[in-house]
């Protein structure tokens, strides 16, 4: 199998530019088309890898995934451009490139910084992928019939941020819909990213749009203040309930409801685009390569792409850089512990948990802007191994010790497969440390 190499033109009329990602089933790239007299367009490029073509089930789901998005008319959707079947390089998906980067490479950036993304921005956020998969669930077939699509893949990777602040959802490459191949397989598996996915998507179950809204709800808790007001934290509540039946029943229902608590800035993108281009400039700034340009090894974070099913973009990182740069570090003298110590003990919710605040009796001012120091807790569960969730982020299983921003936080513990769940809240202080035990043997 011939290998891709930066240059190489394929299609006729796209040049390779640099590879983005490369996975076990595909490849990404981004490319340039190249029209007739002086036009030139960036493009991203989703093709199989080069041991993997010729296989007709690997070829079947690309092919699927072209289908599904060339139905698809929405702003808020990344777009199918072309699709080629290529006799050497097999089945070629050309989508629209997205010029920034991922939700999950700028919340990255900015929590180096100790910067959290207003609620605002985060509900603005969450509201234009809501309208973006109610466009997807609602829509439909040449024939004019309902393609009763589920994405089962809505993370922080697949929602894409222009620098602009234009907001995108991508990646349908594990979408469900008619006429999908694996519809039509009943031994297909579950899919989707752990700590995202539905209990029912988990379980392998049927799922629908509240599948989606439920990923969604996740996304949006991961990307809110963890101080975010009562408001917003009962809608993503509600988008996340453990019961399909018990969520918002579409997408736009959630749109709604996160506009409704949480109003729309004046101006959202100008205010998103400020707030990456202040707290996550490393996400931004991209190596300008052109397809006569020597190769060179990447530092920065990688170009917002749309990556097939088993290939991950979010590789490699701006250097790493010293955490409040822009601040000089503070003088602490010696901490004296001072314990407090609680218990909480609910019927309905079999968790006990200990906090012991230690503060600091004699702290040294602190710079304006500086974030307190957060605390750590340590999880556990009966019987180990379930999955720990904090403020909708999945953090890893029991037993686990984690640190949280000081601030309120709510913890969810469980199993999906066996659908028994737990939630705690838990409010941590500047170098506390915290207990928290599950039962989940009933």
């Amino acid at each position: 199998m011939s290998e891709l190499r930066q240059g190489d033109r394929i299609g006729g009329r796209y040049v390779l530019i640099e590879r983005l990602g490369l996975g076990g089933m595909g490849e990404v790239w981004l490319a340039e088309l190249q029209g007739a007299g002086a036009f030139r367009r960036r493009v991203v490029i989703k093709m199989l890898a080069p041991e993997r073509r010729g296989d007709a089930r690997i070829a079947g789901m690309l092919a699927d995934e072209a289908r599904v998005v060339g139905l698809l008319h929405h702003p808020g959707i990344v777009a199918a451009t072309d699709y080629i079947e290529s006799e050497i390089y097999g089945p070629i998906f050309v989508l629209e490139f997205v010029d920034g980067c991922s939700l999950r490479s700028a919340l990255k950036f900015a929590r180096r910084r100790k910067e959290l993304m207003p609620e605002a921005l985060a509900a603005h956020i969450g509201a234009q992928v809501a309208r973006a998969l109610h466009a997807a669930h609602t829509a439909c077939g040449r024939d004019g019939k309902p393609l009763h699509l589920v994405h089962r893949d809505i993370s922080p990777d697949n929602v894409l941020l222009s620098r602009s602040g234009g907001v995108y959802l991508g990646d349908f490459g594990v979408a469900r819909a008619r006429g999908t191949a694996e519809v039509q397989d009943p031994a297909a598996g579950a899919k989707g990213k752990l700590g995202y996915i539905a209990p029912e998507q988990a379980r392998g179950d049927p799922v629908g749009p509240p599948a989606d809204v439920f990923s969604l709800g996740r996304v949006v808790a991961e990307a809110a203040d963890v101080r975010c007001r009562h408001a917003l934290r009962k809608v993503l509540d509600k988008a996340t309930a453990a019961e399909a039946r018990q969520r918002f029943q579409t997408a736009a229902e959630l749109g709604a409801a996160l506009v409704r608590v949480c109003p729309t800035p004046p101006d959202p993108e100008g205010a998103l685009s400020q707030w990456l281009h202040r707290v996550a400039p490393e996400a931004l700034d991209h190596r300008r390569t052109t397809p006569d340009a020597a190769p060179a090894v990447r530092t920065e974070a990688p170009l917002a792409g749309v990556p097939l099913a088993s290939a991950s973009l979010e590789r490699g990182g701006a250097a790493s850089q010293a955490l409040f740069a822009e601040l000089a570090p503070p003088r602490r003298r010696a901490l004296k512990i001072a314990a407090a110590l609680g218990a909480l003990l609910a019927l309905s919710l079999p968790a006990a948990w200990i906090v012991e605040a230690s503060r600091s009796a004699h702290a040294s001012r602190r710079q304006a802007g500086f974030h307190a120091t957060g605390g750590e807790l340590r999880v556990f569960s009966r019987p180990a191994g379930a999955e720990v969730y904090v403020d909708g982020a999945l953090r890893g299983s029991t037993p686990l010790t984690v640190e949280l921003a000081a601030g309120q936080h709510a913890v969810r513990v469980g199993n999906p497969r066996l659908s028994r769940w737990r939630e705690a809240d838990v409010r941590m202080y500047a170098g506390s440390s915290g207990r928290l035990d599950f039962d989940l043997t009933q």
